[in-house]
């Protein structure tokens, strides 16, 4: 089955109320007697998504498992990430103040 939220329209973090609205507004668009095949989708994307409840378990059990080699590029793109502000922090905390900047501080005229 096609993804539920795309169905409705709805992001993962939507409430309740979102989501009883999207599926009104859904079937709506897609009546039984006219498009009963997108109207079934519908249905079933609701009844999948309906609660809270539902929706976390969706995006638990019922979604597709990442691939592992897309695990490893997150880990390498957070490591690369987490390298480069590191560095930035180091390349501050060992950079020396300007000494006349210092001076102009003492004699208080910064």
């Amino acid at each position: 089955m096609p993804d539920p939220f795309l169905i409705l329209g709805i992001e993962p973090d939507a409430d309740d109320a979102a989501v009883e609205a999207a599926y009104r507004s859904a079937i709506k668009r897609c009546p039984p007697d006219r498009e009963p095949v997108a109207f079934q989708a519908v249905r079933e994307a609701y009844e999948r998504l309906r609660t809270r409840r539902d929706r976390i378990g969706y995006r638990l059990f019922d979604t597709e498992p990442p691939q592992p080699i897309d695990l490893l590029r997150r880990a390498e793109a957070n490591r690369r990430a987490s390298a480069s502000a590191e560095e930035s922090v180091t390349q501050r905390a060992n950079r020396r103040p300007d000494p006349e900047l210092f001076k102009a501080l003492l004699r208080g005229e910064h």
